[in-house]
């Protein structure tokens, strides 16, 4: 490169290389070896303050504050309040208060996982082996089995049963229409699907052998009246099967999302 073609910079380098060079050599002459530190002059010594005379005592006897106590500044009549001071109160309180139930457990080689509902109500909670409800820090989750969860707290372990269903509330089953009833007849056994719905053995089929149907005469009602017709009773018992069959599905569905909004990881926030 010419010297003509240098620019701001490289000007800039030069100088700063060649004051660099300059310090070097001085210093190699000596330069700042004789710098040396001064000899104690007490002259120069600064005198430290002399300490103020002590002055008298601001604080009375006793006695002459009493009417701190006999007429409080805090309170609306001026009057005194009996009160206990407790620090641990508040945390003792919100420890023992623990009235859950277990509704469902969750068992994973790498997660255990209970959710508990309020007695009074509200929303559930989710509590991972380990940590406490939000409502109760004092009760830890301590173990969890099949159909028990054991929490530990200030009054010793506490066992929670698995609530089963006691057959108060959920969804009504579907009903059964007046063509199947007819179809089932006084004698024909109903069996019971896993959705608690009543279905007739055979009734989609048509009529079972041995049936008045299948012998050609038509069954009357239990009242006399004359029963519906075979092809009726198909179409009634189909459309029973189907509703039994969408319920099932629907259920089932539900138990699916119930358990992934379970096992999915809460997404956490970097600080």
């Amino acid at each position: 490169m010419r010297v003509e073609d240098a620019g701001a910079r490289t000007w800039l380098g030069i100088a700063l290389a060649g004051w660099a060079v300059c310090v070097w050599v001085l210093a190699m002459f000596g330069m700042g070896g004789s710098i040396d530190r001064l000899d104690d002059d007490p002259a120069l010594r600064q005198a430290l303050p002399s300490p103020g005379a002590r002055g008298d005592e601001r604080l009375g006897p006793l006695p002459q504050y009493g009417d701190i106590a006999g007429r409080p500044l805090f309170t609306e009549d001026r009057r005194p309040q009996a009160f206990v001071i407790d620090p641990m109160g508040d945390a003792g309180e919100a420890g023992n208060d623990f009235d859950y139930v277990l509704t469902s457990v969750l068992r994973t080689p790498d997660l255990q996982l209970v959710i508990l509902q309020p007695t009074g109500g509200g929303e559930p909670l989710r509590v991972k082996q380990g940590d406490a409800p939000e409502g109760a820090p004092g009760w830890v989750l301590q173990s969890v089995e099949a159909r028990r969860a054991v929490f530990a707290g200030p009054e010793g372990p506490r066992e929670l049963e698995l609530r089963v269903f006691d057959g108060v509330g959920g969804q009504s089953p579907t009903p059964m229409s007046a063509a199947v009833r007819a179809a089932a007849g006084p004698g024909m056994p109903m069996a019971v699907t896993d959705a608690g719905m009543a279905v007739v053995p055979g009734a989609v089929g048509g009529p079972q052998p041995g049936t008045p149907d299948a012998a050609g005469a038509p069954p009357g009602g239990a009242d006399g009246m004359p029963a519906p017709s075979a092809a009726a009773q198909q179409q009634a018992a189909q459309d029973q099967v189907d509703a039994i069959r969408r319920r099932i599905e629907e259920r089932r569905a539900r138990l699916r999302a119930d358990e992934m909004s379970q096992t999915r990881p809460r997404p956490t926030q970097n600080k």
